[in-house]
């Protein structure tokens, strides 16, 4: 026995020392496991959208916190954190970690591993990514004897990713305000079908993806292009035979383009092949269901019937007119007092433009009387010459329109000639455009004096006549209509000269700005040719090319609703109204009484997620809309894919907003500012708000920075009362009064900086309702205080409530996970989450 126990002393002790040592393994691991999960969420947490390099300085300074004092991958110590030490009193010297790397430490065979390249990205917030491999190297051996030194690994690894469902949402819905895809269609007006000439899809460019921006455009809007990438060699402008009448139309959509995206996008999405090239562009805008939207049409989804282009391509004749009557060539528009283009602006006010058009008036030498002096003059002048405007605007009827406009009001002031002349508006009769007119379009009357025509009995070569009815021309874009009937409001408005069409809120949704481009021989490599916009050097305009020309266009857009990228930036308004067809109000929580109660809390039940549209139909009907569970294809719910609209007492909106920033439902006051700290209810979306900065949007890293000299990102408070969750719908929501179900398309997180109501075109109270003014400098353009957009129309009887679309990672208060995509802040709305995946 003694014997035996001799041989065993050392095998059990053996195995003592095993067991003993791979629990302390295992323990080491386990809080190695631990270290790693508390790490990517830290980091995970705080991240931001648009990126930076302060974004990824504060992921990764996060993360690193969490995972305890450790070694970088370039071998420096990081000591700076108490936080999670490792057990056993192991050291930072043993502890390694690396973010975004494909490999482990391994002093044996790769002691350097290389962070941020899996995936690669030098931004580990572009990635969306955030892969965390922690090593305990040469951990203790076996009983202190054994020569076997294991490197103990963990790792975790989170994605931010667009969420599955979501709670806590505002009863407020909005059609789509930026769409996932656009597209521009060049048709032809004057076709009795209304033939389609090209069809060229947008891309949104001065985004992180695409950094180049369109010179001109206005700040504080999406920018949009058709302009084809570098990165496509394969694209090409929009290449046609340009027109009498040319329109050009904005196809917005709240899906994406057919075969874009990973996997690629299938129906219901937006189709721009070539093969609608002849089709009518009613039927593409009536593709996709309710998916998409077109400006400018009537009706909405699948009952859309263009009614003009949003900007107009005139087709002139060519040629030597010699001595017979005039005719209209060029025609072009330029802003006087718009703040856009001549050809399309969206305001909530009027403005004028400036037209110009050059007139082939002839050459003729002819001896005019008394007789003598023989002698031959040239009777074909600008002096000879006198050009007027008719202004006819959607809605106008009637053949009288034109009658009283041919005048000493519609003047233009002619120079040249012989030959062409060219004949301007002046201040004074500049053309007005005015608030909600849609179409502007034009007709030209043309006065000759003291010249002889052919084919004219009234005109005549007399020096002492002057500008009369018997010697004048109508011209429409169909050419020459005659000399003695005016044209109708009709025939203006279906054959313009040239077009200016004002837009609106609800009319011509986000579209706030927009221009052409031309290349004469489609030779898109060569600029001596190309004209973007109007030419004051040459007079020659894209908007106004010969007829039957073979061109190759790209069109710039601006568009309001897109995610904020800087704190300067004009803020954007939603007008909150009973009637409004652009916005609404949804019952989205069955278990809250009123729209007070839910814009305070924030609806928490059911959860709600963005619709597939893979079911027919896409929504089921407004009974029993919150009874689960549901007949196919609604079995899948929750999380609830439709909304339900609501009416009510919207004078509740306003309460609630008191409510739910200030706890005070009527006549609120904006609490003291706090250098030290953050005050619920202020505004903290400009660094001129406050003192306190730390919790202000601020700059994304590109822009000047803050008081405290560092640039800033998107670091809103997730508790801040301020920053809400609205519904987005399709474009074809709200257009009843009753309750109606429609898809969601996705969510948008939202920082309000101010609401209030007007009446009789004041504010109510004389001020906005939001108290909290601090910043306010009387420019509205740059996104301080509470002062609403420059384009609030404040002629309208209604409640307002105004800010910026920011991507949030932290969704609040509550979300289902994430959908499995990772989140796309330059595609998409949605908000993201920071989803453990390993």
């Amino acid at each position: 026995m003694v014997v035996l126990f001799a041989l065993m002393l050392p095998v059990l002790l053996g195995l003592g020392a095993i067991v003993i040592t791979l629990g302390n393994w295992f323990t080491h691991g386990k809080h190695l496991q631990t270290k790693a999960d508390a790490a990517v969420f830290a980091g995970g947490s705080v991240w931001g959208f648009p990126c930076g390099s302060d974004i990824d300085l504060k992921i990764e300074n996060q993360a690193r916190t969490y995972v305890g004092p450790h070694t970088k991958a370039d071998g420096t110590p990081y000591v700076g954190t108490t936080f999670n030490p490792q057990v056993g009193g192991v050291g930072e010297s043993k502890v390694h970690a690396i973010l975004n790397g494909s490999a482990w430490y391994d002093d044996d065979s790769n002691p350097f591993p290389l962070d941020k390249n899996s995936p690669a990205s030098d931004s580990i917030c572009e990635a969306k990514v955030l892969d965390v491999k922690v090593t305990e190297d040469n951990s203790f051996p076996l009983f202190s004897l054994l020569p076997f030194f294991p490197d103990i690994k963990r790792k975790a690894r989170v994605q931010i990713e667009e969420i599955h469902g979501l709670t806590g949402l505002l009863p407020i819905a909005v059609r789509l305000p930026q769409p996932l895809s656009a597209a521009a269609i060049f048709y032809d007006e004057s076709s009795p079908t209304k033939a389609i000439l090209a069809v060229k899809p947008f891309r949104q460019v001065c985004i992180e993806s695409e950094p180049f921006c369109i010179i001109d455009a206005p700040p504080g809007l999406g920018q949009w292009t058709t302009e084809p990438s570098g990165a496509d060699p394969g694209a090409s402008w929009a290449s046609f035979e340009v027109k009498p009448q040319t329109g050009v139309v904005v196809a917005t959509s709240v899906r994406p383009a057919c075969g874009t995206g990973t996997p690629p996008a299938g129906p219901p999405c937006l189709n721009t092949a070539a093969t609608w090239v002849g089709q009518s562009v009613d039927a593409f805008c009536r593709q996709a269901g309710s998916a998409v939207q077109c400006f400018d049409a009537d009706g909405s989804g699948t009952t859309q019937t263009v009614n003009s282009g949003v900007h107009f391509i005139r087709g002139h004749t060519t040629g030597d007119v010699g001595a017979d009557r005039p005719e209209l060539r060029n025609a072009w528009l330029e802003t006087a007092t718009c703040p856009s283009t001549g050809y399309f602006n969206s305001i909530p006010g009027s403005c004028s433009v400036q037209l110009s058009v050059v007139v082939d008036i002839g050459s003729l030498e002819e001896n005019p009387p008394p007789n003598p002096p023989d002698v031959d003059v040239q009777t074909r002048t600008s002096d000879n010459v006198d050009v007027q405007y008719c202004l006819v605007r959607t809605g106008q009827t009637g053949p009288l329109v034109c009658d009283t406009q041919f005048g000493p009001a519609q003047n233009m002031q002619c120079s040249g000639g012989p030959g062409n002349v060219t004949c301007s508006t002046v201040f004074g009769t500049h053309p007005q455009i005015l608030l909600d007119s849609r179409e502007n379009a034009f007709a030209i009357q043309v006065r000759l004096r003291r010249t002889s025509v052919p084919g004219f009995p009234g005109c005549s070569n007399d020096p002492a006549s002057d500008f009369t009815p018997n010697c004048r021309f109508f011209y429409t874009g169909n050419g020459y209509i005659g000399d003695s009937v005016l044209p109708t409001a009709a025939e203006v408005l279906d054959a313009p000269v040239q077009r200016s069409f004002m837009g609106h809120l609800e009319r011509t949704g986000p579209l706030k700005w927009l221009r052409l481009t031309v290349d004469f021989d489609c030779d898109v490599l060569t600029l001596t040719d190309r004209i973007i916009g109007h030419d004051p050097m040459t007079g020659d305009d894209a908007a106004s090319q010969p007829a039957d020309a073979q061109r190759c266009y790209v069109v710039d857009l601006a568009m309001a609703g897109g995610l904020a990228r800087d704190q300067d930036e004009p803020p954007i308004a939603f007008n909150l109204g009973d009637n409004s067809s652009q916005r609404a109000y949804v019952d989205c929580d069955p278990d809250i009484s009123n729209m007070k109660s839910e814009i305070v809390a924030g609806c928490q039940t059911p959860a709600y997620a963005a619709n597939r549209f893979d079911t027919t139909p896409y929504c089921p009907g407004t009974s029993g809309f919150f009874n689960t569970p549901k007949a196919a294809p609604f079995d899948t719910w929750p999380p609830f894919r439709c909304v339900l609209t609501q009416t009510g007492n919207s004078s509740q909106v306003i309460q609630g907003f008191n409510d739910r920033i200030f706890n005070k439902t009527n006549n609120p006051k904006c609490p003291a500012d706090d250098a030290a700290g953050y005050v619920k209810g202020r505004n903290y979306w400009h660094r001129l708000n406050n003192d306190y900065t730390a919790e202000t949007f601020a700059w994304d890293g590109q822009g000047s920075p803050g008081s405290d000299g560092d640039p800033k990102g998107n670091t809103l408070r997730s508790d801040d009362p301020r920053l809400v969750t609205l519904f987005f719908t399709t474009y074809d929501s709200f257009t009843d009064t009753g309750n109606e179900v429609y898809p969601i398309v996705g969510f948008g997180n939202f920082y309000v900086t101010g609401y209030g109501e007007t009446i009789n075109s004041a504010w109510k109270g004389g001020a906005p309702e939001d108290p909290c003014n601090e910043g306010n400098d009387s420019d509205p353009s740059n996104g301080t205080g509470n002062e609403p957009p420059p384009d609030l129309d404040m002629s309208r009887n209604t409640r307002w409530v105004w800010g910026h679309f920011v991507k949030d990672v932290t969704p609040g208060p509550f979300t289902t996970g994430g959908s499995g995509v990772l989140c796309d802040p330059e595609a998409s709305f949605q908000p993201c989450v920071a989803v453990l995946v390993e």
